[in-house]
């Protein structure tokens, strides 16, 4: 290795594997992969906000699914260009996916989304347990001699 090895290393890539090796991979720099798509989480009481930031959403093909303390946004980024043919092409479009982790367990029969100016609003219910699904558990004693697995 030279001297150059650390501050010219992209120039000497380019030498070694040519000039158009690194445009193929030009598209997947810029896929939004979960870390792209940002989220904000806000709590009220028994009740969440989660604000994704998703410009160009097709919200036909939304989904949104919650389950115990994850919720999982997934859809597609469409931009209409409106009848002009791309030239240049820096905005991602296609499938997305982010998955969070909530705070607590939340209800999955209890979702309302809004969409405004390129963010999902998701708001949640807390998952509260209900007396009726507690059962007592009656404990049985046993004498000194009698085993309790008679």
């Amino acid at each position: 290795m030279t001297d150059k090895w650390p501050y010219n290393w992209n120039e000497w890539m380019n030498h070694f594997l040519g000039e158009t090796f690194f445009t193929d991979f030009e598209p997947l720099k810029h896929s939004p992969d979960a870390a792209n798509i940002k989220v904000n989480i806000c709590e009220s009481h028994n009740a969440l906000l989660c604000i994704f930031q998703i410009p160009g959403l097709k919200l036909d093909e939304v989904e949104i699914d919650v389950y115990d303390r994850s919720l999982e946004v997934i859809g597609t980024v469409q931009i209409d260009q409106k009848g002009f043919k791309p030239i240049h092409l820096e905005l991602y479009q296609g499938p997305v996916r982010k998955k969070v982790k909530l705070p607590f367990p939340a209800r999955h029969d209890k979702i309302r989304a809004t969409y405004q100016h390129g963010y999902l609003y998701v708001y949640l219910h807390r998952l509260i347990g209900s007396d009726k699904t507690k059962k007592k558990i009656h404990i049985e004693t046993s004498d000194a001699n009698g085993s309790v697995y008679d």
